[in-house]
C-alpha cells in the first residue's frame, strides 16, 4: 500500500516554488559579466533576475548526473547560468539562429570552455541524449512542426531524466492575450523570430508523454509577470532492475 506521506521522484525534484536565493544573484550578475556588448550584459542581467525559470530549472536538475542538451538555447543563458550554480553534466545548446549561437560561443571559448553551442535547426535529427531544455519554442512552430518535434524528444530523454518545456499553453485568458500580444511586440522591436504564432494546449503536449513511461507535472510559472507560461515537466521512469 502507498504511504500517504510518500512522494514519487518528480515531486521530490519540484521544488520550483522555492525563492531565488543569494547564490541566484551572484550566478546572474557572473553570467551577464561575460558578454562584452553592454546591450547584451543589460539584457542578460535583466533576463536572468526576472525570469523564474533559470532558477526553477536548475532546482530541478541540481541533483541530475545526465547531461543536458538545450533545444533554442539562444545566447546560452540557461547552460552559463547552470554552470555559475555548480551544475557539472555535460551541456550542449542548439538554435536555428546563428546570431545568438556565434555570441554564445564567444562567451563559452573564453568562460565555461566545457560548454558546446551549435547552429543547428530543432527539426534536424538529434542525436543527444539525456535531460533536454525546451524554453519558448514551440509557439514558434506550426501545430504539425510542434508534433514532429516533441516525437523526436521523446527518445532522446534517457531514463531517470527529463524534458523541461516553458510555455504559454493556449488557454484563451488574459493571461493568455497578454502574452501574445507581448510576443508581438518582441518579434517587431527584437531579434526574436519572425514566424506566426501557434500557442499549443497541455493536451498536445502532454499526449506525446505517456503516463506508464513519464512522470509528469505542469505548473504555472509566471513568477511576477502578467504572462500565462506555464512549465511542463516529463520524466521519464527509471528502468527497474531486474531480479536474478
Amino acid at each position: 500500500m502507498k504511504n500517504g506521506n510518500a512522494r514519487t521522484a518528480l515531486e521530490r525534484d519540484c521544488a520550483c516554488a522555492a525563492l531565488p536565493d543569494e547564490s541566484h544573484g551572484a550566478a546572474c550578475t557572473r553570467v551577464a559579466s561575460r558578454f562584452p556588448e553592454l546591450w547584451l550584459r543589460l539584457y542578460a542581467a535583466k533576463k536572468l533576475r526576472s525570469d523564474p525559470v533559470f532558477p526553477a530549472a536548475f532546482e530541478l536538475l541540481r541533483a541530475s548526473r545526465e547531461p543536458l542538451l538545450d533545444v533554442g538555447c539562444g545566447v546560452g543563458l540557461l547552460g552559463f547560468y547552470l554552470r555559475e550554480r555548480g551544475f557539472q553534466p555535460p551541456i550542449a545548446g542548439i538554435d536555428r539562429d546563428g546570431r545568438k549561437i556565434a555570441r554564445a560561443q564567444a562567451v563559452a571559448e573564453r568562460h565555461y570552455p566545457a560548454l558546446e553551442f551549435v547552429e543547428q535547426d530543432a527539426a534536424d535529427n538529434l542525436e543527444r541524449s539525456g535531460s533536454l531544455a525546451l524554453f519558448d519554442v514551440l509557439h514558434y512552430l506550426r501545430p504539425d512542426e510542434q508534433e514532429r518535434l516533441l516525437a523526436r524528444l521523446v527518445p532522446r530523454i534517457a531514463p531517470g531524466g527529463m524534458l523541461l518545456i516553458r510555455d504559454c499553453p493556449r488557454d484563451e485568458n488574459a493571461r493568455f492575450w497578454l502574452t501574445y500580444l507581448a510576443e508581438r511586440f518582441a518579434q517587431a522591436t527584437t531579434w526574436n523570430v519572425r514566424t506566426s504564432l501557434h500557442f499549443p494546449t497541455r493536451a498536445a503536449v502532454a499526449a506525446h508523454f505517456l503516463h506508464n513511461e513519464f512522470e509528469q507535472k505542469i505548473a504555472p510559472l509566471w513568477g511576477d509577470t502578467p504572462f500565462n507560461n506555464h512549465l511542463f515537466i516529463f520524466r521519464r521512469r527509471a528502468i527497474a532492475p531486474v531480479a536474478g
